[in-house]
């Protein structure tokens, strides 16, 4: 009996506590009535990110390769910094200013600390001198962020210089051939610079075709930034089963590339004027206008292209307009020599000191594609005029080829020889490896 009655007191201890925590529970969660709840009240205050001295130490490496289109601002983005002062000094400082010209296919790298902002970035091609042709190919810009200060700087940076050889096979484009390989992207848009005026790189490539390319690489020494600038030295490329053959060689001070039978490569106005592109509509002289929708003669060739997408001078000449022509929108006429002139329209904008009388160059960028006048979309069109007849600009790219004189041809001798015996080189190293 005595155990029975120590369970029941045990019992009912156990249900009085809990009747009791009940009747707090309940207490604590009964409404406060008709009582006025205080006045809210928000308080704002700045607090200042700072970092330990051991994490001021602490920095991150990034690289990005240039893609059509960008902005300083978006590579900065995908870079993971975070420093809009840098934005505002690269648009006000001269030197800086030179990084918002950026070139697709190249490379910028930057060290950020731990709250992203920029500590030193390093770019190549930034409003300098091309540097895959340029005896200043290891000169750099440099944006620098010493004590809370930026400062911006050309400097030279330490490099060395080698030599490349590699062959490929053609499976669907140049570019996806070119990057299985290894080979740097900058060497593709030369062999399609160099080869573009006798092949459309689009519609006349053939699997099975065959690329063999001898390049020199440029490659900084330092532990920042390592960047790599190039330059085709000889390219074999066979479509179709005819080859096409490139060699450099340097005249007179300027070097370009030539045939080996040494005829000059370089042609009197350009296939293509876009650095990227497709023909979206041939030259004709019946096409429906897709806005006015009906058959006019078109007398062009359209190339289709993001906008953006930088447009080349055809040839040497001079700036006639630049301006605004009713469906043409922002336009650009130059005049060459032997009454030939071209015209470029639907432009995005022009390139600085484009204006009327201004002396252009063949490659020199003149503009931008973009979607201005009577547009249906973003695209360059593109006449060619003689006498002031249209004429088809696929026709007459070609030109008259420049020759070596009989000197210059005992110099280009010894460059072809050099290029014939890596190509052979090249060649023995391949069969070795597939046997």
């Amino acid at each position: 009996m005595q155990p029975s009655r120590r369970r029941l007191r045990q019992v009912a201890i156990v249900t009085a506590l809990v009747s009791g925590l009940a009747a707090v529970t309940a207490f604590g969660v009964a409404p406060l009535g008709d009582a006025i709840p205080p006045a809210s009240v928000t308080v704002t205050e700045s607090i200042p990110l700072t970092i330990t001295a051991t994490e001021a130490h602490d920095s991150f490496l990034q690289s990005e390769l240039i893609r059509r289109g960008d902005t300083l601002a978006s590579v900065l983005s995908r870079l993971g910094a975070n420093d809009p002062e840098l934005l505002r000094f690269a648009s006000k400082d001269p030197i800086a200013r030179k990084a918002l010209s950026l070139r697709p296919g190249r490379s910028i790298r930057a060290e950020l600390d731990p709250l992203g902002r920029v500590l030193r970035l390093a770019y190549r091609g930034a409003g300098l001198e091309d540097d895959s042709q340029s005896a200043d190919a290891n000169k750099r810009l440099v944006i620098r962020r010493v004590d809370d200060r930026l400062t911006a700087a050309e400097e030279i940076a330490p490099a060395e210089r080698s030599t490349e050889m590699r062959s490929v096979e053609i499976r669907s484009s140049l570019f996806a051939a070119t990057d299985a390989a290894g080979i740097p992207e900058q060497v593709a848009i030369q062999v399609a610079d160099i080869f573009g005026g006798d092949i459309d790189l689009q519609r006349d490539l053939r699997r099975g075709d065959r690329l063999r390319v001898i390049y020199e690489v440029l490659r900084e020494t330092d532990s920042f930034d390592a960047p790599v600038a190039t330059r085709v030295l000889a390219a074999e490329f066979v479509n179709g089963g005819k080859a096409h053959q490139a060699v450099w060689f340097e005249r007179n001070g300027r070097g370009e590339y030539y045939a080996f039978n040494g005829t000059s490569l370089k042609k009197a106005f350009l296939l293509n004027p876009l650095e990227f592109s497709r023909i979206t509509s041939g030259f004709t002289e019946a096409r429906l206008h897709p806005i006015m929708r009906d058959w006019r003669a078109h007398k062009g060739v359209d190339f289709s292209a993001p906008v953006g997408t930088r447009v080349r001078a055809a040839a040497d000449g001079v700036v006639e307009y630049a301006g605004q022509q009713r469906g043409y929108g922002n336009v650009i006429i130059l005049k060459h020599a032997q009454q030939k002139s071209t015209l470029y329209a639907h432009l995005q904008g022009f390139a600085d000191g484009v204006k009327p009388g201004a002396r252009i160059e063949q490659g020199d960028v003149i503009g931008t594609v973009g979607m201005t006048g009577w547009s249906t979309g973003p695209h360059l069109h593109y006449e060619l005029r003689v006498a002031g007849e249209h004429v088809n600009p696929m026709t007459v790219a070609a030109g008259e080829a420049r020759t070596l004189n009989a000197a210059e041809r005992g110099v280009f001798s010894t460059s072809l020889a050099s290029a014939r015996h890596r190509f052979a080189l090249l060649d023995t190293v391949r069969t070795a490896a597939f046997q």
